[in-house]
């Protein structure tokens, strides 16, 4: 960010400090309630389906002591037996879910808070002193250099700069592990398809 102003540099780093702060961590704290009801829903769910793919495989077994349906007794009992394989395997996907996202994302918010206010207040005491003594020098005369060169403009680009990588790196935490959600549930799909022998397409 050259020929930017001390000025800017030091609002948008302090912006960036308060969209942390402010919006990605409540943000966060949001995802994971909503996880968790999440899974809740699934486990409803999931037993809801047990009822009622075992009453299907009944129905199954009913038909398979038929003269005209015994054949649809078997297919019945197929369905049921996939739809309970399918509910296990998204059982284990809401596990992981449950393990390596939301206890993840709900672990990193305490630490990040803590982290973040910490970091926040060592950058604006840091800041502080930089221009305190920038300025007594200024006032002395005995400062040479261009101001774009000096200390606390140095100071001020790097902060920007690391604050920025923090950032991204909250946000590609999430990205990544959304990621990982949503390729176990494709994997799921695509091996449910190709067990029962449809396409995915």
């Amino acid at each position: 960010m050259s020929g930017v102003s001390s000025d800017q540099l030091h609002k948008s780093t302090l912006s960036v400090y308060s969209n942390l702060m402010e919006h990605f961590n409540p943000g966060l704290q949001k995802l994971v309630a909503l996880g968790n009801s999440y899974i809740k829903a699934f486990q409803a769910l999931g037993v809801c389906s047990e009822a009622y793919f075992s009453a299907v495989a009944k129905m199954g077994d009913q038909a398979l002591h038929t003269l005209s349906s015994r054949s649809l007794g078997d297919v019945l009992i197929q369905i049921s037996e996939t739809q309970r394989r399918l509910t296990a395997e998204m059982e284990g996907v809401f596990r992981w879910f449950q393990i390596e996202v939301l206890q993840a994302m709900e672990k990193n918010i305490k630490l990040d808070e803590e982290y973040i206010d910490g970091s926040r207040r060592v950058y604006e005491l840091e800041v502080r002193n930089q221009a305190e003594a920038l300025e007594k020098q200024l006032r002395r005369g005995t400062y040479r250099d261009s101001l774009e060169n000096s200390e606390y403009m140095l100071y001020l680009r790097q902060s920007h700069q690391e604050i920025l990588k923090e950032e991204e790196r909250r946000y590609r935490f999430l990205a990544e592990k959304h990621c990982g959600l949503t390729q176990s549930l494709l994997f799921l799909i695509n091996k449910v398809f190709i067990h029962t022998g449809h396409p995915t397409q």
